[in-house]
């Protein structure tokens, strides 16, 4: 396939780069009408379903294994840095409520 190959967007009628139609199926704005000749836009719906199911599909943040973590000022460290390692321990055990604000 040559690198200028345009994709037809049957949805608005006109036609664009394959790069470009690669970015908005990946974004999940658009789907594949015929696999690499045209596209069509998803609905508000569709794209909300699309990207429910891309991020199901996705693999955890690595965060969650992270146990027991804690985060400890240096000694002799100021009181607002203390208040920033709270808030750090609570935003990693994942229950954040700024401390410091």
């Amino acid at each position: 396939m040559t690198k200028n190959f345009r994709v037809f967007n049957v949805t608005r009628g006109y036609s664009l780069k394959r790069s470009q139609a690669l970015r908005a199926i990946a974004e999940c704005a658009a789907e594949w009408v015929e696999e690499n000749i045209s596209i069509r836009d998803l609905t508000l719906a569709e794209s909300i379903a699309a990207r429910n199911e891309q991020a199901r599909l996705r693999e955890p943040l690595a965060l969650a294994d992270m146990r027991h973590i804690r985060v400890v000022p240096p000694p002799g460290a100021v009181w607002s840095s203390k208040m920033l390692a709270l808030d750090a321990n609570a935003f990693a055990a994942g229950y954040y409520h700024p401390v410091s604000a």
